[in-house]
């Protein structure tokens, strides 16, 4: 009977895209750090970053999902994953580390991709950032774009409002130890960017020693 209200519970957590695990019991052996490839990169992850620990039977990947918690960057654990409207969700950084793309790099896509769909007005924002919208009728009608000065090389972010059963969600990419790199978090954590883009260097680069 168990098993049945687990399996109900994880199909519907897939049916409307809600980030659910169920907690199970870990031992020492779990905890132990796991060699893998991804896209050509060799890594050593803690496997409690992993967001579908079964990957991690597979050496050699082309895209990896992980995700952490902040503050702190402490792994989020099987299981520690949070449903949409529950409040610790809003400290989950979702990363996922894959091929580097060749035609532009992340840093760059503000001022090569974005900058042609956002409204002339900008904004300041409490973090040091500003703040660009994009115009309506655009491929990214209805986001906002957050940037350090200038055009958004150092950091940028792209967030959008809720929709549905969806919370808002924040979107920013990089370029780490030959890997690009996506993370979605809570826009909340706008204003602790820059220990969130330092944490994520310093995280990324030690997988690669």
């Amino acid at each position: 009977m168990k098993a049945t209200v687990v399996s109900m519970l994880a199909a519907l957590a897939l049916a409307v895209g809600v980030v659910f695990a169920v907690r199970t019991p870990a031992g020492p052996e779990d905890f132990a750090p796991v060699k893998v490839t991804v896209a050509g990169v060799p890594l050593t992850l803690d496997p409690r970053l992993a967001r579908a620990p079964s990957e991690l039977a597979r050496p050699a990947l082309e895209e990896i999902d992980l995700v952490f918690a902040m503050p702190d960057f402490a792994p989020a654990g099987r299981g520690a994953r949070a449903k949409a409207g529950d409040a610790s969700i809003a400290k989950l950084v979702f990363m996922t580390l894959r091929r580097v793309d060749d035609k532009i790099e992340p840093r760059e896509k503000p001022a090569r991709l974005y900058a042609r769909f956002l409204s002339p007005v900008v904004e300041a924002h409490p973090a040091g950032l500003i703040l660009r919208r994009f115009e309506p009728g655009g491929p990214y009608d209805g986001e906002q774009l957050y940037m350090a000065t200038p055009e958004g090389r150092a950091f940028w972010a792209r967030c959008a409002t809720p929709t549905g059963q969806l919370p808002a969600t924040c979107i920013s990419e990089a370029r780490i130890g030959g890997l690009d790199l996506r993370l979605r978090f809570d826009p909340g954590a706008l204003g602790d960017w820059e220990r969130l883009t330092a944490g994520v260097v310093r995280m990324v680069e030690g997988m690669g020693r």
